[in-house]
């Protein structure tokens, strides 16, 4: 075997390797730490969109209110129904700004506390968010209705900018190795 087929055998390992590396460093990447979002819908039986621990008589856990859960990136919806004692949870969140929207029978509920609210589940703000609540009054009473804030949910970029960064990095280390071996066969030619 001549020696520029042992060199063109040694470069192509190389960039196999080296691809091989960048493959594993975005599929790291990917691979996130789930968190968990949990909470409870209560009857507001004020209407003053506070019901947590207000002392307030009969302001107690409703069942059977539906939560919608939706991703920053809108790729993940769940829906899910609060339990017998007015609470839910979704256990395996991805890491995301989850929009969390109450869905009571409009017959029957109005929402009087914020609706949606905007969770963050990062490992800057905590992977466990607990005490998501809203707060539901009877239909018809005078019910103080709070609207939520304006302003769309953060994105989620980061794990983005990885893979972007990672394919960048790949693709300039095979025109790198390709411009060796054009420079490394023209100076054959010579």
């Amino acid at each position: 075997m001549k020696f520029w087929q042992q060199k063109t055998i040694v470069f192509t390992l190389i960039t196999v390797i080296g691809l091989l590396l960048a493959v594993a460093t975005v599929a790291a990447q990917g691979t996130e730490t789930q968190g968990k979002l949990a909470g409870a819908v209560y009857t507001d039986v004020n209407g003053d969109g506070v019901c947590v621990g207000t002392g307030v008589a009969g302001e107690n856990p409703v069942p059977g209110v539906e939560i919608v859960f939706v991703s920053s990136d809108k790729a993940t919806v769940i829906s899910l129904t609060t339990g017998s004692d007015g609470t839910y949870g979704l256990a395996a969140a991805g890491q995301s700004i989850w929009e969390v929207t109450a869905r009571p029978d409009a017959s029957k509920w109005i929402v009087t506390s914020r609706n949606p609210l905007y969770v963050p589940v990062l490992p800057d703000t905590g992977l466990v968010q607990t005490d998501v609540n809203f707060c539901i009054s009877q239909g018809g009473t005078n019910a103080v209705i709070v609207l939520p804030q304006s302003g769309a949910a953060a994105a989620n970029d980061h794990l983005q900018t990885g893979v972007v960064v990672t394919a960048v990095l790949g693709v300039l280390i095979l025109l790198a190795g390709a411009a060796l071996e054009w420079r490394r066969r023209s100076k054959e030619i010579e």
